[in-house]
């Protein structure tokens, strides 16, 4: 079951959210679309929120960015020795 939200951001959309999250904006190398990449992908969650009792708490890519980044940042911290 996908947990999306049933719309899509493209991949410039996600980077400027890590930029905004991280406070400076990380580098980016354009290229053209890989032979078989789909033009979009949206993950539709119809079927979880049918099934389970449960919907999408965060949609805001600034929120979930940002949480992210801290997450991955408390365990970069806590698996180097000080």
């Amino acid at each position: 079951m996908n947990c999306g939200y049933g719309r899509g951001l493209s991949v410039l959309e996600v980077l400027d959210a890590v930029d905004r999250a991280n406070g400076a904006p990380i580098e980016r190398l354009m290229e053209g679309r890989r032979a078989g990449d789909p033009p979009m992908l949206i993950s539709a969650n119809q079927r979880i929120l049918d099934t389970l009792d449960w919907k999408p708490k965060y949609d805001d890519i600034d929120q979930i960015v940002a949480d992210a980044l801290r997450w991955e940042r408390k365990l970069l911290e806590t698996a180097t020795p000080a």
